[in-house]
């Protein structure tokens, strides 16, 4: 029996601590109940004795009418004295005042304010007005019984009324308080409903969980041996130990410690895994993104070239670079840029599905590594070429940013391998691909030969050189001239031109698009800017050369630095030369990324004197609804429309709705590139104002310009 002693408390102890409670909460709703009969009784002694004041007082009242009739009737009749008419007057007034309190007393109780307080009122207000009356009779048949007579129909008039109000208002009193003896009861009754569901859901509630918890007592100590357990083995995702975490909030004594102590325990784990995740997601994926970094796409790479090697299947890289994205944080600032980035990533992981891995390489710079392309190379290869197209559609696809549409392109270079090679010369030729893709206008899709590393390498050289040749002294200014319809010299264009030492003379086309993408396109500019302020100073102490303008290209960063027009001021101030003889020639690309700073940076410039030209217009938007807005004096033509221009009927159609557009707008329309005089004859004939090309002459330094000038030239 003693070893048996614990398990008899276990039930004893929870079936007393159930029993004591529901004790003293049956004793607790006896007393309530008790209590609420106990007021219900209350209530209805209340109310009937309000109906049996209402009964007195209605007797009374009747009973206290028929006194006044009989001596109203009496004193016609003359058989009541004056000194029996002045006691029944005062019998009258102390009965009527009687009568008033008992009203009063009347409206005081719960039921008549619980029915109506303005019946209370009413009723009053019709006593009142029957006292007086009678008051009034009394007193008149008193002074003179003769008229008492008149008073006896109004006085059963005015009994009538007050008595028809009076039923009518013990009536209403009658079913109020049936109605509230009613209430009373069904409260009475849902009290005890209530109390008696609560306390015997209570009870078995009590019940069922004394009855269980010896059962919860016994596993306590199973709950911490499996949570123990349950941690010894490795997880990459700790399990949650729902039941320990329950034991150490609801249970005591030393069972308690041990469950807080497995939670613990939990816990160091947790953080030992989420700060080795959080290394390995810092290690491998990038911040912004969250696609792999590069050096968990080398890991990528690295297996598909095995994976290449093993199954003699192809594989590809594709370096994608979005077009033109430091415009746009330039523009909108860094934050719109991040949320593009991270929009374009999206869409990237949509071609996982195609066992396409994306990561980010950094800045606006993406990689793909496709695995499992065919055995093939050139079903290989057109399977990749396909991918890549449907990934630039995809990127080309709007962008909708605080409310404002944002549009990107991407140029993707491409290098395929079949497990040969390593990670940093796949790396290399992809992203010489990419750059040819943009060199090809952006946009496009390139893939790698061999003869690209060559380009590649002459490409650094040139980069590497172009950065001293200001500093050298390197760069060198030509005049080209342009001419009006009568075939006169009217104005020139600077163009620069690179003296390199060793290569001899570069062409614009090889190092301009270096300058602009490392951005020394602007100092070159400032200088190409100086230079040829300096030429106009020198130009207009000439007589065959004062009337000549001079012509200056402005890059599109050039001319989108916050100071430029500072310093086109400071060059100006500096060389003296006359503003009304410069012209400045903008792009499209210069204006249309925010054509309102454009317009008010060209106005500034516009009241100095400077003029503006449209350079090669007709291969970028050619919108006429920026067009008309910005000031302009010329619009030039690009040359790849004139070359063709007498065998092309589509550049002869665009080249007459360019003149045309020009005229209409009041801008002089220049065609370079003029080469023949079938040209020039064509162009004089739909109305072109100035010409340029090779037919007049070709770029000239400045000393065989003026030469061209003198008369015994010209002659």
């Amino acid at each position: 029996m003693t070893s048996n002693r614990p398990l008899i408390w276990i039930f004893l102890l929870p079936t007393l601590v159930v029993l004591i409670p529901a004790l003293l909460l049956g004793g607790a709703a006896t007393m309530v109940i008790k209590n609420k009969m106990n007021q219900n009784h209350s209530s209805q002694s209340a109310d009937m004795a309000a109906l049996q004041q209402a009964a007195n007082y209605t007797h009374s009242l009747g009973e206290l009418h028929r006194d006044v009739v009989d001596m109203l009737q009496q004193a016609d009749r003359g058989e009541l004295s004056q000194l029996a008419s002045y006691r029944l007057h005062s019998k009258f007034v102390n009965e009527l005042a009687n009568l008033a309190d008992q009203i009063q007393t009347l409206t005081e109780t719960p039921l008549m304010i619980d029915l109506n307080h303005g019946s209370a009122q009413q009723l009053l207000l019709a006593f009142e007005s029957y006292r007086r009356f009678i008051i009034m009779a009394g007193d008149i048949a008193t002074v003179d019984p003769s008229r008492a007579r008149h008073y006896l129909d109004e006085a059963q008039q005015e009994f009538l009324s007050f008595s028809v109000l009076t039923g009518q208002l013990s009536s209403k009193l009658s079913q109020r308080s049936a109605e509230r003896s009613d209430g009373a009861y069904q409260a009475t009754i849902g009290h005890s409903s209530t109390l008696m569901v609560f306390g015997g859901a209570l009870l078995m509630l009590m019940l069922v969980a004394a009855f269980y918890s010896a059962r919860i007592l016994n596993r306590h100590l199973l709950v911490i041996a499996d949570g123990l357990l349950t941690l010894s083995h490795p997880h990459r995702e700790l399990p949650e130990l729902p039941r320990v975490q329950q034991l150490a909030e609801l249970g005591q004594g030393q069972l308690r410690q041990l469950a807080l102590a497995v939670l613990r325990l939990r816990e160091s784990e947790a953080l030992r895994l989420v700060a080795e995740r959080k290394a390995h997601q810092l290690a491998h994926f990038d911040v912004l993104t969250e696609l792999p970094n590069w050096r968990m796409m080398s890991e990528h790479l690295a297996h598909s070239l095995l994976l290449c090697q093993r199954n003699g299947q192809h594989g590809a890289l594709i370096y994608l670079d979005l077009d033109l994205f430091q415009q746009i944080n330039d523009s909108y600032g860094h934050r719109t840029g991040d949320r593009l980035l991270h929009e374009v990533a999206q869409r990237l992981r949509v071609f996982q599905q195609e066992g396409c891995i994306p990561g980010r390489l950094g800045g606006d710079e993406f990689l793909l590594v496709v695995d499992s392309l065919p055995k093939q190379q050139e079903r290989a290869a057109n399977r990749v070429e396909e991918l890549a197209d449907r990934i630039r559609l995809a990127v080309a696809e709007p962008y909708s940013i605080d409310g404002i549409q944002h549009y990107l392109s991407a140029s993707q270079g491409v290098a395929m391998f079949d497990g040969t090679g390593d990670v940093e010369t796949l790396f290399k030729l992809a992203d010489a691909a990419c750059h040819r893709a943009k060199l090809a206008g952006r946009d496009a899709i390139r893939f790698h030969d061999d003869a690209i590393q060559a380009v590649m390498e002459a490409r650094n050289e040139t980069k590497r050189d172009l950065r001293h040749a200001l500093q050298r002294g390197e760069f060198r200014l030509v005049y080209q001239l342009q001419f009006d319809a009568d075939r006169r010299p009217r104005s020139a264009e600077a163009l620069v031109r690179w003296q390199h030492p060793r290569r001899g003379l570069v062409s614009p086309a090889q190092f301009i698009p270096l300058a602009e993408e490392s951005g020394l396109i602007v100092p070159l500019g400032d200088w190409v800017l100086e230079q040829a302020c300096r030429q106009l100073v020198a130009w207009q102490q000439q007589v065959n050369t004062a009337h000549m303008s001079l012509a200056v290209n402005v890059s599109a960063r050039q001319f989108q630095q916050a100071d430029f027009i500072e310093r086109v001021e400071q060059t100006l101030a500096a060389t003296g030369a006359n503003p009304s003889l410069l012209k400045l020639e903008l792009t499209e690309s210069s204006v249309i990324d925010d054509i309102e700073t454009a317009i008010e940076r060209m106005q500034r410039l516009r009241a100095l004197g400077i003029k503006f030209a449209l350079d090669d217009f007709g291969t970028g938007y050619s919108s006429l609804q920026y067009l008309k807005r910005l000031p302009l004096d010329q619009i030039k033509i690009d040359q790849s429309f004139i070359n063709d221009l007498l065998d092309s009927p589509d550049d002869m159609a665009i080249v007459r709705t360019v003149i045309a557009m020009g005229v209409s707008l009041q801008l002089e329309v220049v065609a370079e590139g003029v080469e023949t005089a079938q040209q020039l004859d064509w162009l004089v004939e739909e109305g072109c104002h100035v010409f340029q090309g090779y037919y007049f002459c070709k770029p000239l330094p400045v000393d065989q310009l003026e030469l061209s000038l003198t008369p015994t030239a010209a002659s």
